[in-house]
This record gives structure tokens, C-alpha cells and sequence, in this order.
């Protein structure tokens, strides 16, 4: 669930994959389809914030599905991917709208460059990524939790809280796994000594005892307990997906949120988290100058916009801060009258 939602189109699972593998350190939410016609479908259904689109395919070629894409009112930036024998059908369909192209063979590179440049991403992305702190003391867990992890993401490791401690103090981390064989109140001592530092970073105590499947269980500072065996379906399901992608971009003086695409018990996590993520994001903002949190893609849900906005808005303020909020026409007049002193920005 990131700000950026990037359709990944061509018949070639090896051609996806690298595309996947080169963009995925921006944070962007990478969807593939092996086909134009499951593209048209998946564009009318979804909101799309650029597509890679290959020219020659089985079912439907690009062009095609192009067309229709167009045809529906879609406006979707597009990028098609060619070779220099469909080069003539390139300026044919470049003729839409809001296309460019990028040539087969490419590079890692040329698809970031292009992504970059499309969705004005900020490459100074790729120098500061997503960083892990993991405490422990079973020499097994490193080796486990980065064969889960793309390669892009960082880990450091810690042997004890007070080492950890010093490590949270020298920069953000947007994970902290802790190794506990301690009594509860040690845990939460543990996490609220780590949340001091790390704000918005997501704390989870790795526990034999961990409820397989549910490691969000927030208690205070900790926001639950992960298994030891750190599986894919925790670390690449949950830990990857809540706190290793962007949610929120800050674009000059507008931060952008991510929407919601989960499930409906999960709406809780993700206003917890973006709540967090957003006061931490905008803390680097110049705060003598006018602030806008774009919060237009979250999900209609009133109690959402109200508890995102009001935590938002009261940390903002209180770092001496002074946003304005973006949201849907809908939700003002739905949340609006619950969200006193709250100023909205009008578009």
C-alpha cells in the first residue's frame, strides 16, 4: 500500500521480474499482468498511477489494449516497451496521450530513470532505504530475515537493548524486531524505550509464545509479537507491506498518502501506521511555509479520516507546524463537522 501504484504489463515473467526488481526500491506498489487484456481489465477496475505496457503480446498486444485504455477515459500515464521492429507502431500509439517508450533490452537503470521522471520520484530514494533494527541473540534470525527481504532493504543488528538503544539514536529505522525471553513488563519497558527514539518506526517483540498469524496486537510502544521462525507470510506479508513501503511522499510542500487496498481488519493498522508515518515525514518540511497532507486516497471511511487527521494534525501542530488537509469532497462533508480547528485545503 504505497502512494505509487505502477502496472507491470508484458507475457515474459522474466521481463516483469526485472522490471519489479528495478523499481521496488522506490516503494511503489507493483501489480503485474501477463496480458492487454487482463490490463484493460485491471485499469478500469483500479486507479493506476503509471503503466508499463509491452507492444507485442498473446491475447492482446499493447496498442490494443491502449486504445481501449484510452477509449474508457483512462489517462493513465503510460510507458510502452519496444523493440526497434515495432518502432512505427511506438509513434502510432504515442499519438494518444501521455505515452513514452522504452526499448527492450533495458536497464535498471533507464526503467528507474523513466519511472522517475514519469511519477516525479526523488532518486535521493534510493541512498536512504528502508532500514531494519533486529536484536538478538539467536546467531539464525540475520540469515533468516534477509532471505525474506528484498535486497534493497538494510538490516543492523543489535546483541542487547542498550546497544539497540544507541543504533535507534543515530537515525530512523522503520522496523525494530527485538528478541525477548523476558517477562512482559521487561517487552514494554523494552518498546517504550525504542518508541522514544523511533516514533513511527513499527516495534515487535520476537517471542516464542508470538499467536502464529496475528502479530499485530498493539499494547502501548509495542505492536506485537512476531514468531521466531520469521516466516514469509509475517515478513513479506505483513512487516514488508505495513512498514518497509512508503506511505507517505513528500513533494516540495505536499505530502502525499498512500490509499488502502487490504482487508477490512486491517483498516486499523494502516491508520495507525500512516498517522505515524506522517508526522515523521512532514517533521523535515520547512515549518514557515504553508503545509498540505494529500490525504484524497484514503479509503471513504469517516472514522479513518477522523482518527488520521486529528493525530496528524495534533502532532504537526504541536512540532510547530501548520497543515492543511486534502481529502475528498465526500469525507468533508462526512468528517468534516467531528474535526475541529482542523483547516482543509481546497484544491
Amino acid at each position: 500500500m504505497s502512494v505509487w501504484r505502477v502496472l507491470l504489463v508484458d507475457d515474459s515473467p522474466l521481463v516483469r521480474n526485472a522490471m519489479h526488481a528495478a523499481l521496488e526500491p522506490f516503494g511503489l506498489e507493483l501489480v503485474h499482468a501477463e496480458n492487454g487484456a487482463i490490463a484493460v481489465d485491471r485499469a478500469r477496475s483500479a486507479s493506476w498511477d503509471l503503466i508499463f505496457l509491452d507492444v507485442v503480446m498473446p491475447v492482446m498486444d499493447g496498442p490494443t489494449a491502449l486504445r481501449e485504455i484510452r477509449a474508457a477515459g483512462n489517462t493513465t500515464p503510460v510507458v510502452l516497451v519496444t523493440s526497434i521492429s515495432t518502432a512505427a507502431t511506438v509513434a502510432s500509439a504515442i499519438k494518444l496521450g501521455r505515452v513514452s517508450y522504452i526499448g527492450k533490452p533495458f536497464t535498471p537503470d533507464q526503467i528507474r530513470s523513466i519511472a522517475a521522471r514519469m511519477l516525479r520520484l526523488d532518486p535521493a530514494v534510493l541512498r536512504t532505504p528502508p532500514r531494519v533494527l533486529l536484536q538478538h541473540t539467536d546467531p539464525a534470525l540475520p540469515d533468516r530475515l534477509r532471505r525474506q527481504l528484498p535486497g534493497h532493504i538494510a538490516i543492523d543488528t543489535s546483541q542487547s537493548l542498550a546497544q539497540s538503544l544507541d543504533l535507534a539514536e543515530t537515525g530512523r529505522r522503520d522496523l525494530v524486531l527485538f528478541e525477548s525471553r523476558a517477562a512482559v513488563d521487561d517487552v514494554s519497558a523494552a518498546a517504550n524505550l525504542l518508541r522514544r527514539s523511533l516514533p513511527a518506526a513499527g516495534i515487535f517483540a520476537i517471542s516464542d509464545d508470538a499467536v502464529p498469524g496475528a502479530p499485530w496486537q498493539p499494547d502501548a510502544a509495542l505492536d506485537g509479537r512476531v514468531p521466531r521462525a520469521l516466516d514469509e507470510e509475517v515478513v513479506r506479508g505483513f512487516l514488508y507491506s505495513t512498514f518497509l513501503i512508503p506511505r507517505v511522499v513528500v513533494h516540495g510542500r505536499t505530502a502525499h498518502a498512500a490509499g488502502f487496498h487490504g482487508q477490512p481488519h486491517q483498516l486499523p493498522i494502516y491508520v495507525t501506521t500512516l498517522a505515524r508515518m506522517l508526522v515523521e515525514r512532514c517533521a523535515g518540511i520547512d515549518q514557515t511555509a504553508d503545509l498540505v497532507v494529500d490525504l484524497t486516497r484514503m479509503p471513504d471511511d469517516a472514522d479513518a479520516v477522523v482518527e488520521v487527521v486529528a493525530a496528524a494534525n495534533r502532532e504537526l501542530r504541536r512540532a510547530g507546524a501548520a497543515p492543511a488537509f486534502h481529502i475528498s469532497d465526500a469525507m468533508r462533508s462526512a468528517a468534516g463537522p467531528r474535526l475541529t480547528g482542523v483547516v482543509f485545503h481546497d484544491a
